[in-house]
Formats: structure tokens, C-alpha cells, sequence
């Protein structure tokens, strides 16, 4: 593939990883236009304001995908997981994946999740309500590997840690603010996170050399410590107290209204994410320690534990 005509679309360009890979591709000189659903929103206007073209589709919408691949050689594919319908990832990428086909793209990278497989390693873990989470991650990823790509690449980030910053610590780290972190993870668990320029990064990497990353399956991880060293580390950067607090099951229920990715959470103690920071360096990628991202977050990280 000659890379100085390759046009990347970018699914996800209003969101935390398609958003971060768009604009590092757009500094990086690279054609990459954003795959938006409504290009008057707030955030497709951001988009346009930054000087990245914009493509009207929607996932839903097999055929509104086909004038937005118009030109396009190279794919960066990401859905939202399935909370709230348990088959609109697949329907999502598959939409997407029958519609790149049609339009001749050569390359897809496709971000999906760290330690998908994991149940064949640990068949005496119940999966148990996200069973169909991971069914569903690895239905996706099954689908690029056999969607017939020159080359393909599938990048499986752990824990981002951009969940400790708006707009996601509102809802999965409501405590912040009152300078806690909750959750039912152990102490002593190892939590594996990874920020959203390390994804980005890793992205560019593999649009930069499609035949290097051919075929490979990147596990994605910044760093890897346990909840204490994270809120203590947020407390640095902050200059505000944060401790980290374990609760049982009922607890977490009882102080943050039955939170939805608590079966994460005690998945963690059980499994975790198998992602390490020398997965990225084997590629020549240098990971973002938590410290490095909380020290250049920082400002983001006061306001998330502002007290209200």
C-alpha cells in the first residue's frame, strides 16, 4: 500500500480512542477523515474547527458507510461494547467490515480489548453477566481476522486511564470528588491501564508500516499497579487527598447505585487484564506510565476530584 495515498476513515472520532488516533493522525500529516453520524453535534464541529474532514455514516446504517469509504484505503475500527443491546457490537462491525470490504480497503486496525481469549486459560472463572462482553469482543475480532484485509492489526487496550477523568470518572469513579476511590478490586490486584495516546500511538505505528504490523495482535498496557498506588499517584498530581477504599459486592452496590462494571471490577481479582507495558515495547512503542499521564493530566484530574 503506498502511504502517501493512504485516506485512514476513523470510526470513534468523537470518542476518547478514535478521537485521539484522528487528531494524531492529522499531526502526523496523514490524510484521516472522522466518521461522524451528525457532522452539526458539538463534537463533529470540534472536529471540523481542528481542520479534520468529516464523513457522515453510521454504523447502524450498512448503506450510509458506503460514500463515507469513498477513497479510502485503511480503516480504523472501533464500536462501543454492548450494555445496552448485546448484539450491536457484532451488528456495528459487521456493517463496517461488509462496507470496507466493498470499497477495496486494504488495511484495518481494529482496537478491541486486553485479554480476550481469557476463559480457555481459566475455564473455573465464571464470566458469568459478561459472558456476552467477551463473546462479543472476540465475534468482532474474529470478523477482521477473516474479513479478508491485506493487512490487519488488532490492538487490544487494558483499563483506560482516561476513566479517571471526565467524562467517565463521573460515572465509574463517582467518589472521586470526596477524594475515594471504590470499588470492590483487591488491594493487592494488579490493575493494567493504558491512556489513549499509547492507543493512538500504537495506531499510527501500524498505518505508518502496514507490513511490519501484519497479522499481529498487540496487548496494550501503560502500566500495570494495583488501585492503592493509582489513587496515591492521583494524589500527587492533584495535591488533594485520594485513597483507595475495597468494598464487597453489596458495598459497591449500596454506595454507587448497583455500578455497571462492577463484574469488572471482581473479574480483575480473578483474571485482569494480561497486558504489560513490554507487550507495546516489543513494537518499538514506549508505554505512558500512570504517573506520567496523572502528572500531564493533572488539571483534568483536580476538577475530578473537586468536591461538589
Amino acid at each position: 500500500m503506498n502511504q502517501a495515498s493512504t485516506t485512514i476513515l476513523v470510526t470513534g472520532a468523537t470518542g476518547a480512542q478514535g478521537g485521539a488516533v484522528v487528531h494524531a493522525s492529522h499531526a502526523a500529516g496523514r490524510a484521516a477523515r472522522a466518521l461522524v453520524r451528525d457532522p452539526a453535534s458539538e463534537n463533529a464541529r470540534a472536529l471540523a474547527r481542528a481542520g479534520i474532514p468529516l464523513a457522515v455514516g453510521d454504523l447502524e446504517d450498512e448503506a450510509s458507510l458506503d460514500a463515507a469509504f469513498d477513497g479510502v484505503s485503511a480503516l480504523f475500527s472501533v464500536q462501543p461494547a454492548p450494555f445496552l443491546d448485546p448484539d450491536s457490537e457484532r451488528r456495528q462491525a459487521r456493517n463496517l467490515v461488509y462496507a470496507a470490504r466493498r470499497a477495496g480497503v486494504a488495511q484495518c486496525v481494529h482496537t478491541s480489548v486486553s485479554a480476550t481469549g481469557w476463559r480457555a486459560s481459566y475455564p473455573d472463572v465464571d464470566a458469568g453477566s459478561a459472558a456476552n462482553y467477551w463473546d462479543s469482543k472476540e465475534d468482532v475480532e474474529n470478523m477482521v481476522r477473516n474479513a479478508g484485509f491485506d493487512t490487519f492489526t488488532i490492538l487490544k487496550p487494558a483499563f483506560m486511564m482516561d476513566n479517571f477523568i471526565a467524562p467517565k470518572a463521573p460515572i465509574m469513579f463517582p467518589q472521586l470528588p470526596a477524594g475515594e476511590i471504590l470499588t470492590a478490586v483487591q488491594p493487592e490486584s494488579v490493575l493494567a491501564t493504558v491512556s489513549t495516546s499509547d492507543v493512538a500511538a500504537a495506531a499510527s505505528a501500524a498505518f505508518a508500516d502496514p507490513e511490519r504490523f501484519a497479522n499481529e495482535e498487540i496487548e496494550l498496557a501503560g502500566d500495570a499497579t494495583t488501585i492503592p498506588e493509582i489513587a496515591a499517584l492521583i494524589s500527587n498530581a492533584t495535591e488533594r487527598s485520594v485513597v483507595a477504599r475495597t468494598l464487597t459486592q453489596d458495598e459497591v452496590d449500596a454506595r454507587q447505585g448497583a455500578a455497571r462494571w462492577l463484574v469488572a471490577q471482581l473479574w480483575v481479582n480473578q483474571v485482569g487484564y494480561l497486558a504489560r507495558p513490554d507487550d507495546m515495547r516489543v513494537y518499538g512503542l514506549t508505554p505512558t506510565s500512570f504517573e506520567k499521564w496523572a502528572t500531564a493530566n493533572a488539571h483534568q484530574l483536580r476538577a475530578a476530584t473537586t468536591p461538589v
